[in-house]
Parts: C-alpha cells; structure tokens; sequence
C-alpha cells in the first residue's frame, strides 16, 4: 500500500502561492539507501542503453 502523501515517492511536494517546498515524507521518511541504490543502478543502465544506441560518447 502506498502513502497517501507521497504515492510511494518518499517525497513530499508542496508549498503555498509563491513559496514552495520539497522534503522528506513525514510519513515514510527519507528514501532507504537500498531503493535509492537500486534506482541509481536502473538508471545508469538506461543511460549507458541510451548512449550506446545514438552511437557516440555524451557527456
């Protein structure tokens, strides 16, 4: 079941008018280090996916 504040995002959004905020849920806390991790991981292999595919180098 995800958290009805953050929809499992681990992060809270929000803010009033001009002024706007981003923070760790107060429900689920910050993001554990193993999700994190684990995302990084998936991403860089997208990346590296995506690289690889256009053919050349990007930095």
């Amino acid at each position: 079941m995800t958290c009805t504040l953050c929809d499992g995002t681990y992060v809270d959004k929000g803010g009033n008018g001009s002024l706007m905020f981003v923070q760790p849920c107060p429900t689920c806390g910050p993001k554990p280090k193993e999700i994190h991790d684990q995302k990084q991981a998936e991403f860089r292999k997208r990346f590296e996916e995506a690289k690889r595919l256009a053919g050349r180098e990007v930095s």
